[in-house]
C-alpha cells in the first residue's frame, strides 16, 4: 500500500518512498499493526531493500514472540517481542506520545515472555472459560481472569506466568488518546454510565488525569521497560 495512506499507527516517514508492505490478516488489526518487513527495513534498518529483507526473514533470523517468522507481511503489534539472535538484540513493541508503535530495546531476560491484555471472556462446557487476548491468542482459564487484566505469558511455550489485575495501584501504560505513551498508576476505576465509555482516574509523576479504561494496559513491574 502507499505510505501516505498507511494508518497513523505506523511510525514511518510518509514521504520517504511511495510504497510500504501492507500487513496481512493476522493477530493484529490493520489499523493497529505494521508489517514485519517494514520493521526490519524501515524501523530497525537491518536491511536496505525488500530483497535483503526477504533473505533475512527466510533464513529465520527474526523471531516474533520466540518463533521464527518468514512472512514479510506478518502484522506486528502492541506488546509483541521481536528478537534478532544474530545481533543479540531484543525489542518490545510499545507506543509513543502520538499513539504510534515504538520499539523499546530490552535485555535477554525480557525476550522470554510477553504481556497480553484480556479482551474477552466466555464460558465453555466443563465449567471453564475461554479467554481472548489482544493479540488473537485464546486461553482456557477460570473465572479469575477479568477483562482489562494483563497476563504474562512465556514465549514460545505460551504458559501463564502471572496475572496482573486492572485495579487501583496497578502500573499501566496508556495506549491511545491524549496521554498515549505515558506511564501512570491507577487510582480509581469508574463504571460505564449510559453511552459513555468506562473511565479510570490515574496519576503520573506530573499530573492526575482521567482517561478511557480501554486505553489502559497493565504492565506491572515491567513498566520500567517503557521509560
Amino acid at each position: 500500500m502507499k505510505r501516505i495512506a498507511s494508518p497513523r499507527y505506523v511510525p514511518l516517514a510518509r514521504k520517504l518512498n511511495v510504497w510500504i508492505t501492507k500487513p496481512s490478516p493476522g493477530p493484529h488489526a490493520l489499523n493497529s499493526s505494521v508489517s514485519l518487513g517494514a520493521v526490519v527495513r524501515d524501523i530497525l534498518k537491518v536491511a536496505d531493500s525488500t530483497r535483503e529483507t526477504k533473505k533475512i526473514l527466510m533464513e529465520g533470523n527474526i523471531l516474533v514472540d520466540g518463533r521464527a517468522v518468514r512472512d514479510k507481511k506478518f502484522p506486528v503489534g502492541l506488546m509483541d517481542v521481536i528478537s534478532l539472535p544474530n545481533l543479540k538484540k531484543n525489542y518490545w513493541v510499545g507506543v509513543d506520545s502520538k499513539a504510534r508503535l515504538k520499539l523499546f530495546e530490552v535485555g535477554e531476560e525480557y525476550s522470554k515472555f510477553k504481556l497480553c491484555r484480556v479482551e474477552g471472556k466466555r464460558s465453555i462446557p466443563g465449567g471453564t472459560f475461554q479467554i481472548a487476548l489482544h493479540d488473537g491468542r485464546t486461553l482456557i482459564g477460570d473465572k479469575g481472569f477479568k477483562i482489562g487484566d494483563s497476563i504474562k505469558l512465556s514465549v514460545p511455550e505460551q504458559k501463564v506466568i502471572s496475572v496482573m489485575k486492572l485495579e487501583p495501584n496497578a502500573n499501566c501504560i496508556i495506549t491511545s488518546g491524549k496521554h498515549a505513551g505515558e506511564l501512570a498508576i491507577a487510582d480509581e476505576l469508574y463504571h460505564k454510565k449510559g453511552a459513555r465509555r468506562a473511565e479510570a482516574k490515574l496519576h503520573s509523576d506530573s499530573e492526575s488525569f482521567i482517561t478511557v479504561r480501554d486505553y489502559l494496559f497493565v504492565v506491572g513491574d515491567d513498566m520500567k521497560v517503557f521509560r
